[in-house]
């Protein structure tokens, strides 16, 4: 019988165990430090930079843009968004479009053609914004490994040219900085 003294028989639903579901706990992630178009996000030092000037962003919406901004691409839902910038404090979800809508107007961006912030209709938002790209990496080289290279580049070179035997004197003696006298 149940509390209100109804029997419920030996149902096989009712021998179920019930598993209770538990809130996510979001894991603990490094703060995001990331440049896309003009601005620099640094939520370790509580900065959002424009062009080398600080922009004025309420923390709401700067914790935000850091959740986003720290998964790039990826769709955040409303309720994953609020459950980490407001915890376990029950707020609506008209304040976190209050706080996109601070957000686009400190980014300039615009909901219909977003550059950064991407609303997913009835779902979520997802961070678009694309940083720059990354600088080549420039190896610096031994003047030993920068010879090999030139060698080979050289061998390369000459085998493709009709006659490359008579050009080696030349190409070593200017290599050497000698003027180069056929015999």
């Amino acid at each position: 019988m149940n509390a209100l003294g109804i029997g419920l028989g030996h149902s096989h639903a009712a021998a179920q165990p019930r598993i209770a579901r538990l809130p996510r706990v979001p894991v603990a992630a490094a703060p995001v430090c990331t440049r896309f178009e003009k601005f620099e996000l640094d939520e370790r030092n509580a900065r959002l930079v424009e062009d080398g000037r600080a922009v004025e962003l309420a923390p709401r919406p700067f914790a935000v843009l850091c959740a986003l901004a720290r998964q790039p691409g990826t769709l955040i839902t409303k309720n994953e968004l609020l459950d980490e910038v407001w915890g376990h404090r029950f707020v609506t979800e008209s304040v976190l479009k209050t706080v996109i809508a601070k957000l686009r107007k400190a980014l300039r961006d615009d909901a219909r053609t977003p550059r950064f912030i991407e609303t997913v209709s009835r779902r979520g938002y997802r961070f678009i914004a694309a940083g720059p790209a990354p600088a080549p990496r420039i190896e610096r080289l031994t003047p030993e490994r920068a010879l090999h290279e030139i060698s080979e580049l050289l061998e390369r070179l000459l085998a493709q040219v009709d006659g490359a035997e008579t050009l080696r004197p030349q190409l070593a003696a200017r290599i050497a900085g000698r003027p180069w006298v056929a015999s």
